[in-house]
């Protein structure tokens, strides 16, 4: 990437040519004999991991010792606008690790991962997607968002340390009242892989649908339903974690206009439906699209589910 290069004047070295902050000029540096976009990050960025930014407004991925390179001081795309499409970020739902209905095995999880890390993906967080959404952030190109439905052992012991072998990060949104169950993880547990850069979200006390109200039921006592699933258990991951809980993965993946106002109105910074479609930055951010991965889906339709570039003629 170019464009970028050419229509931001470079700062050498952080020499100033523009007080403007919402223009972030690039920084123009030499690299060294035995530098990676990672080393090159680290040292300009202070965050090696920031390191695909400079591959991608490079346009490469190697560099020789004395050679230019710039370094973006700040989001060059932001929204993910390309002259070719807009930039969608694909969120994968998993109902579980294991070999019960709706989840998947332990070995097709570890194949699937291993697929998004060969072709170059990169998980992110729910923060960094709101960024991105809010117009503030850039993700790389390859961007995934892995998420779990689950408060099971079997994620602990098995699908998280596939995770963290790969360098990769997920969401788990809990349906408060299993945690500390048989055969669930116990609130140690979760304390344990949030420490390891694991986001933890809520899904509701009970994991009960909150948009099937029942029949004959007066609506003030629906609404206090509601508003209880999701203050209860919100609550109950606050005290437990010691910080906010942001993020709410709707009970069995469904929303209403009630339901979503009720996650708003609670302070939720977003919201996500089981159902599976594109995630531009101008989506809504308490319907955030899930894409079920069960058993169901093979290698090839695992991959044509990772589109990351809706086709468009932005010039």
């Amino acid at each position: 990437m170019l464009i970028g290069a050419i229509l931001l004047p470079p700062a050498i070295h952080g020499e100033e040519t523009n007080t403007d902050p919402a223009l972030p000029l690039p920084l123009l540096v030499r690299a060294r004999q035995t530098d990676t976009p990672a080393s090159i990050a680290q040292r300009f960025l202070n965050d090696a991991s920031k390191g695909w930014m400079i591959v991608e407004y490079n346009g490469r991925e190697t560099f020789t010792g004395g050679e230019p390179v710039m370094v973006p001081t700040g989001p060059f795309q932001p929204g993910g606008l390309f002259p070719d499409g807009y930039q969608t970020v694909p969120v994968l739902a998993y109902a579980g690790i294991g070999d019960s209905t709706g989840q998947v095995s332990p070995s097709t999880f570890n194949d699937q991962m291993h697929w998004l890390k060969n072709e170059g993906f990169v998980t992110i967080t729910p923060d960094a997607l709101i960024d991105f959404m809010k117009f503030s952030g850039q993700l790389p190109r390859r961007s995934v968002l892995i998420t779990f439905d689950t408060a099971s052992q079997s994620l602990y012991a098995t699908g998280i340390p596939i995770l963290k072998k790969l360098g990769f990060t997920a969401t788990v949104f809990l349906s408060t009242s299993a945690v500390g169950r048989k055969h669930a993880m116990t609130w140690d547990q979760v304390r344990q892989f949030r420490k390891d850069g694991f986001t933890i979200g809520c899904r509701g006390r009970s994991g009960r649908s909150l948009t099937r109200r029942t029949k004959g039921q007066a609506f003030e006592t629906y609404f206090k339903l509601v508003e209880s699933e999701l203050h209860r258990s919100r609550h109950e991951i606050e005290a437990h974690l010691d910080e906010p809980c942001l993020y709410l993965a709707y009970p069995h993946g469904d929303t209403s206009s009630l339901v979503s106002a009720m996650a708003a109105k609670l302070g939720f910074a977003a919201a996500f439906i089981r159902r599976a479609g594109n995630n531009p930055f101008f989506a809504d951010r308490y319907g955030i699209h899930r894409t079920p991965i069960d058993s169901r889906v093979d290698a090839e339709q695992f991959a044509k589910l990772l589109t990351t570039i809706i086709p468009a003629d932005l010039n």
